[in-house]
């Protein structure tokens, strides 16, 4: 009997084609069963896998994966390649996830606090209004590739069209393939402001950039559902689960 069906963490043996040559208990009753590694890696991490677990003889690095219990998890990935087989320990890292979005919570909270200084100087009003819509509209890099947009007050037409060109400008710089515009931090919503919201995520899928929509509220179902952004915009629940889709 192999000993590997009693290693204490999800365990895999596989060749140089990613087939499961053997597994431990606990790697068959945490993932899918499957004749192949990149099949239980989520979509969009197995062109990382392809690439980082065939890069050198040891290799550490990290995949969302999919899990038998929940649809999926993120997980540090060792992998020892030795005789042409390669010896594949997960670590589960839920504790990271979690660690982003607090950051992410006390950013946003420092972002709020920051519009409450500014409305207070009035000798400075329209100084302070300019300023608060840059900040109502902040970019957090969570991953290679990828920003979150958390929007803060009234989506109107002063919002989007303020932070417009910043926007394009950041994404064209540093390649953006995912921007995650969150609706958390958003009170009342204006046509105007949808309309041009619109106009941004089509210019956004013209340099190849997808636009996800996270932290919709019924209200704003409502409103989106009368006036959409755009046929080919994607949605999501909130921000736990988009970094849990995408985040590698």
């Amino acid at each position: 009997m192999s000993a590997i069906k009693h290693i204490p963490l999800p365990y895999f043996t596989i060749n140089q084609d990613f087939h499961i040559i053997d597994a431990s208990d606990i790697a068959l009753e945490t993932f899918n069963k499957s004749d192949s590694f990149l099949d239980i890696v989520d979509r969009e991490s197995q062109k990382k896998a392809r690439r980082m677990l065939t890069s050198a003889t040891f290799v550490t690095t990290e995949l969302v994966m999919n899990m038998k219990n929940s649809p999926y998890g993120l997980y540090q990935i060792q992998i020892n390649w030795q005789n042409k087989l390669g010896h594949i320990v997960c670590i589960e890292q839920d504790e990271r996830i979690q660690e982003l979005i607090d950051a992410v919570e006390q950013h946003r909270k420092r972002l709020s606090d920051t519009n409450i200084e500014l409305l207070q100087k009035k000798e400075q009003l329209e100084q302070s209004i300019e300023r608060i819509l840059e900040l109502s509209v902040p970019m957090i890099d969570l991953a290679e590739g990828m920003v979150l947009v958390p929007l803060i007050g009234e989506l109107n037409i002063e919002l989007v069209n303020k932070n417009h060109k910043r926007i394009l400008e950041t994404i064209c710089n540093k390649q953006i393939e995912k921007i995650l515009i969150d609706f958390h931090g958003i009170g009342d919503i204006t046509n105007e402001g949808i309309r041009a919201l619109r106009n941004l995520v089509l210019e956004l899928k013209v340099i190849g950039t997808k636009s996800y929509i996270i932290g919709v509220s019924p209200h704003h179902a409502k409103v989106l559902n009368s006036l959409p952004i755009n046929p080919n915009t994607y949605y999501l629940k909130d921000l736990h689960t988009a970094i849990k889709s995408f985040i590698v």
